[in-house]
């Protein structure tokens, strides 16, 4: 049985189940193909990278992931899985929607974003940031003050090649949340499943009001913890310093000098860092600022 679903601004075709997804049902030609089986040997090259875990060329994608799977991904339109026969089927849907789907984009010359996004008035607003710094907390609380979610932690640019102007697809219909973070915001009720069953992780489901047409960034919020700041402070930031900021966003940027993507890789995020009003908001280190910030990113939309 095959399934047909839309994700990451593609239409695809399953051999197994992804509830994760937006399924579709239209005839129109599939762009991207997931199917169970061997994983075939991918030719070594001078300028890719190759180790136990990984082989990464342009055109070539393999990742081992211990105890869950092997994803081979060819030409950006072929996922092949050979899954561990003890996993779980999350886990092995998990590593898949993140990795080889970044693996697909990346063979696709396209470079997608890790940022969270939520809609306003019509447009985004992209919230980035490194690991802990609370992308992930300021959506759920910007969700609870009346702002739609777009993208759970990565978006898919678009350029209009006559304009120049970049938009962004959305990945899939499902946002994930720490258990302490639904807490925070009071999610808990709505939480779906586990991502993974031995982490306290958690997806909730977003289909019925899920967006598959592409918005333009109208903000751009890096957030940044700060042993400098007793408060939560936001300020305009350009130049030098916003596209190196912005560009170190790239989703899986490590892949992307053994992926042939240099020169993608600056062009988008120059447009992007050009056409989009962008700030950093510190908080400080230490403490429960999920409303305060939340609060300064309000007052710049309003």
């Amino acid at each position: 049985m095959a399934y047909t679903y839309w994700a990451y601004g593609l239409k695809v075709v399953s051999q197994i189940p992804f509830p994760e997804l937006l399924p579709l049902e239209n005839d129109d030609p599939c762009d991207l193909a997931i199917e169970l089986g061997s994983m075939p040997v991918i030719k070594k090259t001078i300028n890719g990278f190759h180790s136990q875990s990984h082989d990464i060329t342009p055109d070539e994608y393999r990742i081992t992931i211990e105890d869950v799977a092997s994803y081979c991904v060819t030409k950006g339109n072929l996922i092949i899985i050979e899954a561990d026969q003890n996993a779980d089927q999350d886990s092995i849907r998990l590593f898949c929607l993140s990795n080889a789907f970044t693996a697909v984009l990346h063979q696709r010359k396209t470079i997608p974003l890790h940022c969270a996004a939520l809609i306003n008035k019509g447009e985004l607003v992209l919230i980035l940031g490194d690991s802990g710094a609370g992308k992930s907390t300021a959506m759920a609380s910007l969700i609870q003050h009346g702002l739609k979610p777009f993208s759970d932690d990565v978006c898919v640019p678009f350029q209009d090649p006559e304009t120049g102007q970049i938009s962004f697809f959305s990945s899939y219909p499902m946002m994930k949340f720490w258990k302490d973070t639904l807490g925070l915001v009071g999610l808990n009720k709505k939480a779906d499943r586990k991502i993974r069953p031995d982490i306290e992780k958690y997806g909730i489901y977003f289909h019925q009001s899920f967006l598959t047409t592409a918005l333009k960034p109208k903000f751009i919020i890096l957030l940044e913890k700060s042993d400098q700041v007793s408060s939560p402070v936001i300020n305009p930031m350009s130049g030098i310093e916003l596209f190196t900021r912005i560009e170190s966003n790239a989703y899986r940027g490590e892949y992307l000098g053994f992926s042939d993507l240099r020169k993608e890789h600056f062009l988008l995020f120059t447009q992007l860092a050009n056409q989009s009003a962008c700030y950093v908001l510190k908080r400080p280190s230490t403490g429960n600022f999920v409303q305060e910030v939340a609060g300064e990113i309000i007052k710049l939309l309003y």
